[in-house]
């Protein structure tokens, strides 16, 4: 198996000990790889990687970090992996497989895990199970960001074209080179959007990542991008964004860009969730604030992993409870870390 048509970029941002053991388990393949690290001190090992390209940038925002590794993707094909997650080599290949054949569709992923080590023991269980057969397949830009409504799992880790991926990012800078936007879960939603507009997406049957759960990441402190989308302070920001996915609506499609902001503006306003899942999402939200009330999170997360076990059980691309030798190099990577 060769990843030689695929990069992966590692954002890393002061986890050095989970940045090491990633960089492990790609040292046994032959995919191209690109750390822009934001961490406040260099990575100490990163000579040890001598074929990995590392660029220590302390405390640059995360799109800044982007746009500096965007002219060294020399790939057809790219993907993002957190440094705290395993994007799964022979999923990768899938994936790559899949858009080789399908020009028409931009992007592509397969399916999660979530792991979490807990005194000398690996628990595995199902991750983004609700879509797990989740496809966007409209024929136009139009058709397929409205297809998108009240979509589960993010596509930003997903393996996307080259070309899309380099054309979206450029979108977000102003002409002097200033970031349109800042706040991270709007860049996520730019990428989910952007990625659209590009071309249709696929979820494939494949064992494709493996993802840590930590407490304490960034997105625990990130402004809600509920609160950019109605808050004046963050109007300009906001604006930005909208702005960016314009254009490149009017990049693909015969439309003034009035007609695609307008446009934008409407699939933006659209409500990722079912009440329900927004009303429960709230409740959590408030109950992991209070100590004497984490008891409910943990009973959710539990009923949730029982739940999800059951739905994958005999699915070969959900390993939690039976071994796969995809799984096992994961395993390995993270007990000798």
């Amino acid at each position: 198996m060769t990843l030689q048509n695929v990069t992966v970029i590692i954002p890393a941002h002061n986890r050095p000990e989970r940045l090491r053991r990633l960089l492990d388990y790609y040292s046994r393949t032959d995919i191209k790889v690109l750390v822009p690290d934001s961490s406040d001190h260099p990575f100490a090992d990163a000579e040890k990687y001598p074929d990995i390209t590392y660029l220590h940038r302390p405390k640059l925002h995360f799109l800044l970090k982007l746009k500096e590794v965007l002219p060294m993707i020399s790939t057809p094909y790219v993907l993002y992996c957190a440094d705290d997650d395993f994007a799964v080599p022979s999923g990768i290949a899938q994936m790559t497989a899949f858009l080789d054949e399908h020009p028409d569709y931009s992007t592509a992923q397969g399916h999660y895990l979530t792991f979490t080590p807990h005194k000398g023991k690996i628990s595995f269980y199902p991750r983004y199970i609700r879509y797990f057969d989740k496809q966007v397949t409209g024929d136009t830009p139009r058709e397929r960001l409205l297809q998108e409504k009240n979509m589960y799992a993010s596509l930003l880790y997903s393996v996307i074209r080259t070309q899309a991926f380099q054309r979206m990012y450029a979108a977000c800078f102003n002409p002097d080179g200033s970031l349109r936007f800042r706040n991270l879960f709007l860049a996520e939603e730019f990428f989910n959007h952007a990625a659209l507009i590009f071309g249709k997406y696929a979820t494939l049957p494949y064992f494709y990542s493996a993802r840590e759960r930590i407490r304490g990441s960034a997105t625990e402190t990130t402004v809600p991008v509920s609160v950019i989308k109605t808050s004046h302070k963050y109007r300009e920001e906001y604006q930005g964004f909208l702005l960016a996915l314009s254009e490149l609506l009017v990049a693909r499609e015969d439309d003034t860009l009035e007609d695609a902001f307008s446009f934008i503006c409407s699939i933006s306003d659209m409500p990722k969730d079912t009440a329900e899942i927004s009303g429960k999402r709230k409740i959590m939200e408030f109950t992991h604030k209070h100590p004497l009330l984490r008891w409910v999170n943990r009973l959710a997360d539990w009923r949730y992993t029982q739940k999800g076990l059951k739905a994958v059980q005999g699915m070969q691309s959900y390993p939690c409870t039976f071994s796969t030798p995809e799984k096992e190099e994961i395993i390995k990577a993270i007990e000798q870390s």
